[in-house]
């Protein structure tokens, strides 16, 4: 009886590429006779790694596609791209990227993660974008250090690096600043975990139970990237750990639990390092950005979720072509005294509405909130030629997001990536589209 290991070579290997690699493995495993010409055959593998860009073996020192997919993509390739964290009120942004690491590899591509830190300071009502801290990296082991054993072994490293001053932190003389935080494998490091779909929520009891609300993170919102999933790591059931927080000097009756909430999806989190253990750096000074109620969720381990990008070129507002949908995506926003926040701007055809969603917030509102909506069946009556103006609602609160309501406010579409929204206190906001920057470390 005819069977599909009788196709010619070459028809098998057209059909692997419409297949993902588990089911290519689940496939060579029923044929010995196939195992090994397939699952040596570098074409085979080079069709899972140019979708990552890679495409040439020879930066990664002759290692096989089969390699380098197995051992790096295969695994963390899920985690390219924006992860938003639900840290209470202010969230957090970590993007990772494969860039050339030319300090310890020779230009070999590896894995980098970034925190956005945004500036907190008070504009003329401009928003800034974030500067980038390079805060781990995973790639095979530097070759300086690898043998024959481990030469194609995957490491995760530990450190920060960035194109400003890292102040208060030591600059090793390595260009551009960057400190380890393993101090070369003898202090103790954070840890990458997966943490499975949960529905408990964190709670704060005591002191603050009745004076803040916080949005949980949903897999229903907009901004949520449902294709891109987590890395192919162990799923850990457990929630993040509640640390210790020995940096208090005063007390406050409050406390910090985890109590039954709404279904949320799977995320990534960063463990610090084992209680009493040295190390470099911490993990909450860059993950948990400071803000009215820091002092009470310093001890939080953020869960992270995959963030949409989408990248839309914006509609010129003047042309009779302009269409809503070219909205939406990543945007910045001036909150004043709150500094620059991220927004995810959604366009829901169905309502004929445009919604702003925080994905960083303040202690007034924040993350996880929709700060402001319009309704494109609303024009507002100063329309002219040059823009497009509707008549919205936006959301002010008091701190805790306590007593939020919605005002009337005038949203304009300045131009192709500006927006402008008047609030009835005569004061404005102005939004710019988030643009991939370019000239962060590591980029060629």
């Amino acid at each position: 009886m005819p069977s599909v290991f009788d196709l010619p070579y070459d028809v098998l290997r057209e059909i692997f590429t419409r297949l993902s690699a588990v089911d290519v493995l689940n496939f060579l495993r029923i044929s010995r006779k196939l195992y090994y010409p397939l699952i040596d055959d570098d074409s085979t593998w080079y069709i899972f790694c140019a979708p990552y860009g890679i495409t040439d073996t020879s930066v990664f020192r002759k290692r096989s596609f089969r390699i380098i997919y197995g051992r790096l993509l295969h695994r963390y390739g899920a985690l390219l791209g924006l992860w938003c964290s639900d840290y209470p009120f202010k969230g957090n942004i970590v993007e990772f990227r494969i860039v050339p690491d030319k300090w310890l590899r020779r230009g070999e591509p590896i894995i980098v993660g970034d925190v956005w830190e945004f500036s907190s300071r008070a504009s003329a009502h401009r928003p800034y974008y974030p500067v980038y801290l390079e805060f781990m990296q995973i790639g095979f082991i530097p070759w300086k250090k690898s043998t024959l054993k481990t030469a194609n072994d995957v490491q995760i490293s530990w450190h920060v690096r960035s194109e400003r001053d890292l102040g208060f932190l030591v600059h090793n003389g390595i260009p551009p600043p960057w400190v380890r935080m393993d101090g070369d494998g003898r202090l103790a490091t954070p840890s990458l975990h997966v943490m499975a779909p949960t529905s408990l929520t964190l709670e704060l009891g005591g002191w603050y139970a009745d004076q803040v609300v916080v949005p949980e993170m949903l897999a229903s919102a907009p901004w949520y990237d449902a294709n891109r999933g987590v890395p192919r790591l162990p799923q850990e059931a457990d929630p993040p750990p509640i640390m210790e927080n020995t940096d208090r000097w005063y007390i406050r009756p409050t406390t910090l639990q985890y109590v039954p909430g709404l279904q949320k999806p799977a995320a990534i989190a960063f463990f610090p390092p084992p209680n009493g253990q040295q190390s470099d750096v911490r993990i909450p000074d860059l993950h948990n950005p400071p803000h009215y109620f820091s002092s009470e969720y310093k001890a939080v381990v953020p869960r992270y979720y995959p963030l949409r990008q989408p990248m839309l070129e914006g509609d010129d507002p003047a042309s009779p072509q302009w269409r809503p949908e070219s909205i939406e995506g990543l945007w910045l926003g001036d909150y004043g005294v709150h500094g620059t926040e991220c927004l995810f701007l959604e366009y829901a055809a169905e309502e004929s509405a445009i919604r702003a969603w925080k994905i960083t917030g303040d202690s007034h509102v924040p993350r996880g909130a929709c700060s402001w909506d319009l309704d494109l069946r609303q024009p507002a009556s100063d329309s002219s030629p040059s823009r497009r103006s509707y008549e919205g609602r936006g959301t002010l609160a008091q701190r805790g997001f306590r007593m939020s309501e919605q005002r009337p406010v005038r949203i304009t579409i300045a131009e192709r990536d500006l927006i402008v929204v008047s609030w009835e206190q005569s004061y404005n906001t102005n939004y710019i589209r988030y643009r991939q920057q370019r000239g962060r470390v590591g980029d060629s």
